[in-house]
């Protein structure tokens, strides 16, 4: 038995001789300046606006020398002469690199290894898959969804209106004070940086025991306004009194007793607007104070019913939401020049056609004329232009109704409802990173919304993100575990995500807390059949032909009936319907191929 070290094996040969040859180093040095070069090139293409190729063109090229690099270093060595052939080395060579402590050896190898991960990570960044929000088929009807995400808004101040307390003798006048509270937010939404919680989350605090404190920890505020109303024969009394959060202290507090005309009332709303902005140091939009425009009617009778009717259109009943169409009509009736009633009224039909009770057509001409009249009056009027685009989205008309959106945002930017509604259009036009951005800013405003929290993660669901989509509805369903709706949404994220148990079971909880609901019963039809249980899927189908044309084409897309689902789906194009511009719903990935469906995507205005 020999007492001299052991002979070296094949592989600590072969990797000494690359040692040798500084083929790690090359590949270290390689891969790591091509990572940065890369790095480089796309800041350079974004600020330079150059195309989309040249990234990719850049990093195919790196991709492609990085063996060349590899190859050459094995072959060629840098000498004082210049470059020449490297020389093979004799065995002795090898040996007293091989011999080298093992420390040594790996090192070396790892740096190459490292060299080598750098570049394919580059590659994979630039030219593997992308995240649903990247593919092609997800920027359908808009700019490209690389636009920088931005962060929503930051807000100079921030504040929660608790709800009004009636200290009138009649209780009927809750919805005088509810009109007054509502009225009070309205002014304040104008205040351009100021997170102003909205109306549906703050009413939860109604009679409420909880500190102000507490209210504002939960709403994310750090001020709070509390607030009554007495109206007595002639007079109105209105208390108001602003509240530091954090120490409890009085910030400002104003009583206003007037005699009881909608002149006084408007005035004292506006007032207490600007004292808040002063307070707050918040400010206002540029088109103009709130004292700069004239009262939007001067008729109590008027402004009575419009406050009534704005109390039914928040129920999101159906019988309530047609009694409002009602007092609308009645407050309209009272006074033709009063802007914000032949808006509710606009409303009012677009709520109710979104319930399924009214086709376009029948909502159609009254909504035209009741929102081409608010805008003659007060061209202002942000809920107006907000009522527009909601309609001019209806009717497939995107690029108008953008442009109302942003108007409307740029008057009343608190308005969460314009934000919410205008992130939804942007997700069913595949501007899923725009969609987000207007769906956190209408949460950051509203976040006790039970509907707005839901709709955040039906963003998700549309970009195929369907992780997100269910972790962000169960967190809803921690908070409002009786919403038919997230339980619906929730249904349909887990049969697309192939956990088709709990989609059923899912599905089944929206339609035992709705049971009259028909497009719940369908969307569970088409969960069914991705299932596998195509029998109940046809049962379910066949038993409601009277339902959307849209969820019934769903259904026959599941069960692999695309003839059938493109029957439905012209129903749905000739006939209307609320859920059409949905085209973009993963459901109809299947048939989404096809020439039909494109043809039924340019009817509708997602694709030119």
């Amino acid at each position: 038995m020999s007492d001299g070290p052991p002979e070296p094996r094949a592989y600590q040969r072969f990797f000494a001789e690359l040692k040798r040859r500084r083929v790690f180093r090359v590949a270290a040095v390689y891969g790591a300046t091509a990572f940065v070069v890369l790095q480089v090139a796309d800041l350079l293409q974004e600020a330079l606006h150059l195309p989309e190729g040249f990234l990719t063109g850049t990093t195919v090229l790196a991709l492609l020398g990085f063996p060349i690099a590899v190859v050459l270093a094995w072959a060629f060595e840098m000498t004082a002469d210049g470059v020449v052939r490297t020389e093979a080395a004799t065995t002795q060579e090898i040996d007293e690199i091989a011999a080298q402590p093992a420390s040594r050896r790996w090192l070396s190898a790892l740096l190459g290894l490292l060299g080598g991960i750098a570049i394919a990570t580059a590659g994979w960044w630039v030219l593997g898959p992308k995240s649903p929000v990247d593919r092609p088929d997800a920027q359908v009807g808009g700019e490209s969804n690389r636009t920088i995400f931005e962060q929503v808004d930051t807000y100079t101040a921030s504040l929660a209106v608790l709800p009004f307390v009636n200290r009138s003798a009649d209780p009927e006048n809750e919805y005088f004070t509810d009109g007054v509270h509502d009225d009070i937010l309205t002014e304040l939404s104008r205040l351009e940086d100021l997170k102003l919680i909205s109306r549906t989350s703050v009413m939860r605090y109604r009679d409420t025991d909880d500190s102000i404190r507490e209210i504002a920890r939960e709403l994310g505020v750090a001020a709070v306004m509390e607030g009554s109303v007495q109206r007595s024969g002639e007079r109105v009394r209105i208390t108001v009194q602003l509240i530091d959060a954090e120490t409890d202290d009085h910030l400002w507090a104003e009583t206003y007793d007037e005699e009881l005309t909608a002149a006084n009332i408007f005035a004292i709303q506006s007032d207490v607007a600007r004292q808040i902005a002063a307070a707050l140091e918040a400010t206002l939009v540029t088109t103009g104070q709130p004292t700069s425009r004239p009262p939007p009617t001067e008729s109590l009778e008027a402004y009575d019913r419009l406050t009534e009717a704005r109390f039914f259109l928040a129920s999101r009943d159906e019988k309530n939401m047609r009694r409002s169409v009602d007092l609308f009509r009645e407050a309209v009736a009272l006074d033709s020049t009063y802007a914000p009633a032949h808006t509710g009224l606009a409303e009012s039909y677009l709520v109710l056609y979104s319930w399924d009770a009214f086709t376009l057509d029948q909502i159609g001409p009254v909504v035209e004329s009741s929102l081409d009249r608010a805008l003659a009056l007060d061209p202002l009027l942000g809920e107006a232009h907000t009522a527009r685009a909601l309609y001019l989205r209806n009717l497939g008309r995107f690029a108008e109704s953008q442009r109302e959106w942003e108007r409307s945002i740029e008057l009343v930017p608190g308005h969460a409802n314009a934000h919410h509604w205008y992130g939804i259009m942007l997700w069913e036009l595949g501007r899923f990173d725009e969609s987000r951005i207007e769906l956190r800013r209408a949460l950051a405003l509203d976040p006790l919304s039970r509907i707005i929290n839901t709709n955040a993660g039906f963003g998700e669901y549309f970009a195929r993100d369907y992780d997100s989509a269910i972790a962000n509805y169960l967190r809803s369903l921690e908070r409002f575990p009786d919403f038919d709706y997230t339980w619906n949404l929730l249904s349909l994220a887990y049969s697309m995500n192939g956990q088709h148990d709990e989609a059923i079971q899912a599905g089944r909880k929206a339609i035992e807390l709705s049971p009259g609901d028909l497009n719940y019963s369908l969307l569970l039809a088409s969960v069914l059949a991705r299932a596998g249980d195509e029998a109940e899927a046809r049962r379910l189908v066949e038993s409601m032909p009277g339902a959307d044309p849209t969820r019934i084409a769903l259904v026959h897309v599941a069960l692999g009936e695309p003839d059938e689902a493109f029957r439905w789906l012209n129903v749905a194009l000739d006939e209307g319907s609320p859920f059409i511009s949905e085209l973009l719903d993963p459901g109809y990935d299947p048939i989404r191929d096809d020439p039909r469906f494109q043809a039924a995507m340019r009817r509708v205005g997602l694709v030119e």
